[in-house]
């Protein structure tokens, strides 16, 4: 990850319904595009640590905020498989005919969803650190995200209750969010813990999170729920034809004994699993592996 603010990180679209979308755009103007898909707590603003490597790739990467978030106008009930739609109408606004998706951990069910929804539309669908499913986590997961992901589907309102415990500690502004991260760090392996003792890395990763609350806390809290319960489509059933996943095995954060079945389910996966490498620092030390992969 590298820390570089282009210019074009405060564009909205409106969609038909009538909602704005937000979009950051990076990287050239006519270079290969690639739809981001943010992380939890986050928002279009991760997609500029990637402006560098995208640069470098001659890639031109689109981050959408999600509903409620950052940008986004919200929509009430809206759901995992909605969002196939919107980045469909973001890409017929912009003149795009077919792209590639990427998403990035929690990001990681929205590529997906696009995958399984919109295949049609993708040259290829990227998970990069991503959530496994929740049937997958409660399986395979270790005991915290077993609990954490069963209280989600049987008893929502306890999960909302600790996602806001979360947001408390973390803050809703750059400044205290950077101090949480500084703290956070010291849990994952050291691979994430290099990358975050970056203040440079860490500030602009901070300024993303911060900008998930422009509109409150509500379009956070909507995407956990989403994140936790059943996701609306069967994985096995994923029609993309290529389908790349790369994951840390020293992911603290998202362990990797799901993703590894995950992996498993879906149809034309191709799988990279890192022995040295966590969470954050897959995506920065694999960048452009994965955008060539992505573009070809």
């Amino acid at each position: 990850m590298a820390a570089f603010i282009p210019s074009s990180t405060d564009v909205t679209i409106q969609l038909r319904d009538g909602r704005r979308v937000g979009l950051a755009m990076i990287g050239p103007e006519d270079g290969f595009p690639i739809i981001h898909c943010h992380g939890s707590g986050s928002s279009r603003l991760e997609a500029t640590l990637l402006a560098v490597q995208a640069e470098q790739a001659g890639v031109r990467l689109i981050a959408l905020d999600r509903p409620g978030v950052g940008l986004s106008d919200p929509k009430p009930s809206y759901r995992l498989l909605d969002w196939p739609d919107d980045v469909a109408e973001v890409a017929d606004h912009l003149g795009i005919k077919r792209f590639a998706v990427e998403g990035f951990s929690a990001g990681g069910p929205y590529a997906l969803a696009c995958a399984a929804r919109i295949p049609q539309r993708l040259t290829a669908c990227g998970l990069i650190s991503t959530v496994a499913p929740p049937d997958l986590i409660r399986k395979a997961g270790p005991l915290w995200m077993r609990i954490i992901w069963g209280a989600g589907a049987r008893l929502p309102h306890l999960l909302l209750s600790y996602a806001r415990l979360v947001q408390r500690m973390t803050g809703t502004n750059a400044a205290s969010i950077e101090k949480y991260l500084a703290l956070y760090a010291k849990q994952l392996d050291p691979a994430d813990q290099q990358l975050l003792s970056n203040p440079e890395i860490r500030q602009h990763l901070a300024q993303a999170m911060a900008e998930s609350f422009r509109q409150g806390a509500a379009g956070n809290l909507a995407a956990v729920r989403a994140e936790v319960q059943p996701w609306g489509f069967s994985v096995e059933q994923v029609a993309c034809e290529r389908l790349h996943l790369w994951h840390g095995e020293q992911d603290r954060v998202m362990p990797i004994a799901p993703v590894r079945l995950l992996a498993q389910l879906l149809p034309h996966c191709v799988a990279t699993f890192y022995p040295e490498t966590g969470h954050f620092s897959t995506l920065a030390h694999h960048c452009l592996e994965i955008f060539s992969l992505l573009r070809e």
